[in-house]
């Protein structure tokens, strides 16, 4: 099963609103970010938090996010 990134995030908490618009609509969802495993935080500032679903989820997911007020 691939993975498809439905949402991109300037912090980790507003991919934790996303997944949780997500899982509250049935859907599953995983948070990536590149921090070194948790060891350089200050890493999100290079890249942004991204919200990835099953591939076969995508769409409906992707529509869930955009119906929220912050997109």
């Amino acid at each position: 099963m691939a993975i498809v990134v439905v949402g991109h995030y300037p912090t980790e908490l507003e991919a934790q609103l996303g997944q949780a618009v997500l899982e509250a609509n049935g859907i599953s969802s995983i948070i990536m970010r590149d921090d070194a495993g948790g060891m350089l935080p200050s890493l999100h500032l290079l890249a942004e938090v991204r919200l990835g679903v099953h591939e076969e989820d995508a769409e409906e997911a992707k529509a869930l996010l955009e119906e929220t007020p912050e997109g």
